[in-house]
């Protein structure tokens, strides 16, 4: 593929107005169906937690910073508080309940952070690969269906986008301006202010930097490359006092006492949790995952005409590396795209270096999956280009072919709904495949749902004119809240198996559930001809 990655971008073709326009019509697409949608989805495991954690924030300042349980709230206070303190002031006003108002935020999460990734695909290559981003992102479900049920690493991806979109302004910027100033040091401070992880931002930051640096050094010398830098990173001292002060405003505890932030450090280096898992058709602990662990599961779970994007994004990149020089990393262009990739491959090298301990599939590293996805829209934005200059026939065939191809995945999503995040590719053999290789619905957010169908269930009992109980007790193997928020009255959770009349479960790698209790199944969740969850009637095997 001829051509360079690092091209000027022409932003004023006329062409342009039809291309923003399409992308205007996902945004109010995607606008209305995560309005009609948002309620759909059932109550992920970590939310239980993160509600009470919200809201203690949220007390802390109420009460004066005199509240301060929040900081003692079990281990989340290590955790920034960004999404669960909007999420927390958000439940007060809004006209939804407590966990479907945390729904709708991360739905608006998902926008804003496409919205960011338009503005970086457009800054960086143009309109065209704008709207291929934007669509490209849209329907990758794991991005998708993680935006409502995941309060910390969903949030986290989609600041970084907008991370990444002011890190690449200020880099082509003669002048950094106030606005791309500002806009990097809010964004950086929130995205601290959401997980400890978002460290690595700063240290890419850092490293690009100092490529730029070096890069100065046969032209001006040691001390001219030195001078220079010094004048180019001065704009940046406001950008980390800024992220700092979001930093402590979303997430107090950081700054109560000077080592909080150390020993953060220190216990995500040292996690004491290592849970079994599922991997590929064994059962296996999660501090003995494979190298390839996470570039085979986004492999397997990024849609097909992304993984083809990214291939061909990549290969471009190798053909140029054969004649980039020095001078070349001085140029705007060339650090902008540097970044970016940085953002994909140090945290995939880095797992597979230290292998720290991971579970529930990629979630830890979601954040490299929206760079990835634009990366690889620009390279089909490339490959399209390069079509283009032989024939308009083949290209616009090719052009067909990925239309057809977001279409089928529009499909996938829309049968698998509301488990969109479950979703895996062709490889992989679709969610049929997958199922008993990988963890399905880890998160138990298909709960909601059997909690539902076992309502019915129960209601129909009664209306054939059985004998049964007003009361029955339900085991929940997970989060009581998943099941527990949508239970009628006449049926109660109980921690006692042994009591229970009914049995739900899912997630065969959670020691709760790793035996499976005698009794039919009343109620079975399926998507795609795989089992999420099910509910199993215990009451036929008593005495």
């Amino acid at each position: 593929m001829t051509g360079s990655i690092s091209r000027p971008v022409d932003r004023r073709s006329p062409v342009n107005v039809g291309v923003n326009a399409a992308t205007a019509g996902i945004f109010i697409v995607l606008a209305a169906v995560i309005a009609l949608t948002f309620q759909d989805y059932g109550i992920s495991w970590d939310e239980e937690l993160h509600v009470p954690y919200g809201h203690k924030l949220l007390a802390y300042y109420m009460s004066g910073f005199a509240d301060r349980s929040a900081f003692s709230f079990i281990n989340l206070y290590q955790y920034g508080g960004f999404f669960d303190l909007l999420s927390a002031a958000a439940s007060n006003i809004s006209p939804f309940g407590e966990y479907e108002t945390r729904h709708l935020i991360g739905g608006l999460f998902f926008l804003a952070g496409l919205y960011g990734a338009w503005k970086l695909a457009n800054l960086l290559a143009g309109a065209r690969a704008g709207l291929m981003a934007v669509a490209g992102l849209a329907t990758t479900p794991l991005l998708y269906g993680h935006s409502f049920i995941n309060p910390k690493d969903a949030p986290l991806a989609w600041l970084g986008v907008w991370v990444a979109y002011f890190t690449c302004r200020m880099l082509g910027e003669e002048r950094a301006s106030w606005r791309s100033i500002a806009g990097l040091g809010v964004s950086l401070g929130l995205a601290l202010g959401m997980r400890i992880i978002a460290f690595a931002f700063i240290g890419q930051i850092g490293t690009v930097i100092a490529i730029r640096a070096l890069a100065f050094v046969p032209a001006l010398g040691v001390r001219g490359a030195a001078a220079k830098t010094l004048r180019d990173i001065r704009p940046f001292a406001p950008v980390f006092l800024l992220a700092f002060a979001g930093m402590a405003l979303v997430w107090p505890w950081s700054v109560q006492a000077p080592l909080n932030i150390v020993s953060v450090f220190t216990d995500s280096a040292n996690l004491y949790w290592h849970p079994d898992m599922l991997w590929a058709g064994e059962i296996i602990n999660s501090a003995d995952l494979p190298p390839g662990y996470l570039v085979t599961l986004f492999a397997v779970q990024l849609p097909d005409y992304v993984l083809l994007g990214a291939v061909l994004i990549a290969v471009q990149a190798f053909a140029q590396a054969r004649h980039l020089r020095a001078a070349k990393f001085t140029q705007a262009r060339t650090l902008q795209y540097l970044y970016v990739a940085l953002t994909v491959v140090v945290p995939l090298a880095a797992f597979a270096a230290l292998r720290p301990s991971t579970y529930n599939g990629v979630r830890h590293f979601l954040f490299v999956a929206p760079q990835l996805t634009l990366l690889a829209a620009i390279g089909l934005d490339r490959a399209l280009t390069f079509l283009e200059r032989r024939g308009r026939a083949l290209a616009l065939g090719c052009a067909a072919l990925l239309v057809i191809a977001v279409v089928r995945e529009i499909i996938l999503m829309a049968r698998i709904h509301p488990y969109q995040y479950l979703a895996f590719n062709s490889l992989a053999g679709g969610l049929h495949g997958a199922s008993g290789r990988y963890e399905l619905d880890y998160w138990g957010v298909s709960y909601k749902e059997a909690t539902l169908r076992l309502a019915q269930f129960r209601a129909d009992e009664r209306a054939a004119g059985r004998a049964v109980p007003e009361k029955a007790l339900l085991f929940v193997c997970g989060a009581n809240t998943s099941a527990g928020y949508y239970l009628p009255p006449a049926i109660g959770i109980t921690d006692d198996r042994t009591k229970a009349d009914f049995f739900m479960g899912g997630d065969l790698t959670n020691p709760r559930c790793r035996v499976r209790p005698e009794g039919p199944a009343v109620v079975e969740v399926e998507r795609m001809d795989a089992v999420l969850s099910y509910v199993l009637d215990l009451r036929s095997g008593r005495p």
